[in-house]
């Protein structure tokens, strides 16, 4: 089940800081998702090279073997393994969900993951388990209008979780945390 905290912000390891000091959509500065979001590789791209791009346009031309393109993803991936392990630290997550429209380009973020928690494993020495988001792009409008639902249909039976919030009934599941962008 998803974990979302006393005040619903769980799970937004997106707004990490510590990741840079370019700002954020949020307001925040250097928060993980000036690194590794969608927007955010059409950024960094851009200023690598003076060619403004989309995320999808970086990711095919990385796939056409683009050394800045690469670069830009291996970085993501890189930033996306360091909020992993500083997640599982604090939480001691067992599975991490990775969502939003740069999950689009798995196959070039999932290498990089790896080789990150390959190299600095989270505290724990157990391996996180790391999934692409099968709603992609679409996970954070599903889950809202999911959650919405839930909470607001008569007869829709949900169980109090452990932080006093409301959720769905069911088998207690690993808790999860999702990255989206």
């Amino acid at each position: 089940r998803l974990f979302a905290g006393p005040h619903g912000a769980a799970g937004e390891i997106g707004h990490i800081p510590g990741f840079g000091d370019l700002a954020c959509t949020c307001g925040g500065r250097g928060h993980l998702e000036t690194l590794a979001s969608g927007r955010s590789i059409g950024a960094r791209y851009t200023d690598r090279t003076g060619r403004r791009l989309t995320a999808r346009e970086v990711a095919d031309a990385a796939a056409h073997g683009d050394e800045d393109a690469l670069a830009v993803y291996r970085d993501a991936g890189a930033g996306l393994a360091r909020a992993v392990v500083m997640t599982a630290g604090v939480v001691d997550i067992t599975t991490v969900v990775i969502g939003g429209g740069v999950s689009r380009a798995w196959h070039l973020l999932e290498p990089a993951i790896r080789a990150r928690l390959t190299e600095e494993p989270p505290v724990s020495g157990h391996p996180v388990r790391l999934v692409r988001a099968r709603l992609g792009a679409d996970a954070v409008a599903v889950g809202a209008a999911t959650r919405a639902r839930l909470e607001t249909t008569p007869g829709v039976r949900a169980e109090p979780t452990p932080e006093g919030r409301r959720g769905p009934s069911g088998p207690e599941r690993p808790h999860r945390v999702g990255i989206g962008s």
